[in-house]
């Protein structure tokens, strides 16, 4: 899938929010400034049914929005380098929540955090125009298991 522009990428992101279920789990990848947590708009527009305020996590770490009865807790591990930063922000119990739909960024920063089942979307810049907003991105699908197989008709 390749989105050109910022606004194609929430767009994306409302699809996959139309495909999710409480209980997924799924790692965003990609330089900074890519549209990660734009592709996080998107998805929680239509997950929750509502236009709620999205914004990167960098410096809370942890993001929850909710309406409608549905929550998505929306992750973002870029400056975090080890497990026991992890473990003082309850992030265990936090992906495992089935009541909720769990997006994470920058997941590889820490080794060892990896959830027991996940997705990732590896989201890269088909060229350099120096223009981020303008440059293309292509967005793949990497993973196994049943959300994976939902998902992939999608990419």
């Amino acid at each position: 899938m390749i989105c050109h522009s910022l606004l194609e990428t929430i767009q994306f992101g409302e699809i996959l929010g139309s495909h999710l279920r409480a209980g997924d789990v799924i790692a965003l990848r990609g330089h900074l400034g890519i549209g990660k947590t734009q592709l996080v708009h998107g998805i929680a527009k239509t997950y929750l049914n509502a236009d709620v305020h999205v914004c990167s996590p960098s410096f809370t770490i942890i993001n929850q929005y909710e309406a409608n009865g549905r929550s998505i807790h929306h992750l973002d591990l870029y400056r975090l380098s080890t497990l026991e930063e992890l473990e003082s922000t309850g992030y265990w119990d936090i992906i495992e929540d089935p009541n909720a739909l769990i997006l994470i960024e920058w997941l590889e920063q820490v080794d060892r955090a990896d959830p027991i089942d996940f997705v990732t979307i590896d989201i890269r810049f088909t060229d350099e125009t120096g223009d981020l907003s303008a440059s293309p991105r292509e967005f793949m699908l990497l993973g196994q298991g049943e959300l994976y197989e939902r998902l992939k008709p999608l990419f």
